[in-house]
């Protein structure tokens, strides 16, 4: 009896744990229950095997476990993966920008793959990031090259550069706000919906348009890595650095 006891604590606390990682914005500040579960799963291997478990069962992996928190990514086909159907209504236009976006975000913070070692935090800014996609649209169409079958994801990546680049860089409300339909609202938009997602903080203090990017958001890059435009972009980034 005392052993399941302590097999169902263990289970309870993974569960507490795979809770906090899902509640993306939760921290394991010191002294906190979740820096706590973190540390077991840090530091005893029974207690990672039983997370990992659970997480693998409810669709999720265990990318890595940074000062940030336990970090979980879903599978495209479990009940927590993230779907674009899951934001505000969209035509298919801006699905292909919001990806294009993400995917540009991804690309200008971790162009190398050293990158993805580095816990140091990434700073994008808004204006900055809309400039480099737009320097990017050339070599997103070449990827294409006019041959790759319909669906594919190159033949996507080619169609989201043209529609990005036919949108205009600004459009403003009456209140001065950026309007929708324009490069600049996509890229301000993606990035709030990182920091729902636990993937960016806002940085105020260095601007209204810059955010920290989170440990979260580095591993699930890391882990999608292979993305054929992602690559593209990449070496596009790189190539502006050198």
């Amino acid at each position: 009896m005392t052993s399941v006891a302590a097999d169902l604590t263990d289970v309870r606390a993974a569960a507490e744990l795979v809770a906090f990682g899902l509640t993306r914005r939760s921290r394991p500040v010191e002294g906190s229950e979740y820096r706590t579960l973190l540390d077991r799963y840090r530091t005893e291997l029974r207690f990672r095997d039983v997370v990992d478990t659970m997480a693998e069962g409810l669709g999720l992996a265990v990318l890595g476990t940074p000062r940030s928190g336990i970090v979980l990514a879903p599978e495209p086909s479990g009940p927590f993966a993230t779907k674009l159907g899951d934001l505000r209504a969209m035509d298919a236009g801006e699905k292909l920008v919001f990806g294009l976006v993400l995917l540009g975000i991804a690309a200008y913070a971790y162009p190398n793959e050293v990158d993805f070692d580095d816990p140091e935090t990434k700073l994008v800014d808004v204006v900055k990031i809309d400039d480099f996609i737009r320097a990017a649209i050339g070599a997103l169409a070449a990827q294409a090259g006019g041959s790759a079958a319909e669906g594919s994801p190159e033949e996507r990546a080619r169609a989201a550069a043209e529609v990005y680049a036919d949108l205009p860089q600004l459009i403003t409300t009456q209140t001065g706000r950026r309007g929708r339909g324009c490069t600049l609202r996509a890229v301000e938009e993606v990035c709030g919906w990182l920091v729902e997602q636990g993937a960016a903080r806002e940085a105020p203090t260095l601007g209204p348009d810059t955010y920290h990017l989170t440990d979260r958001f580095r591993l699930l890059v890391a882990d999608s890595a292979g993305n054929a435009a992602l690559d593209v972009l990449r070496e596009v980034r790189r190539e502006a650095a050198s």
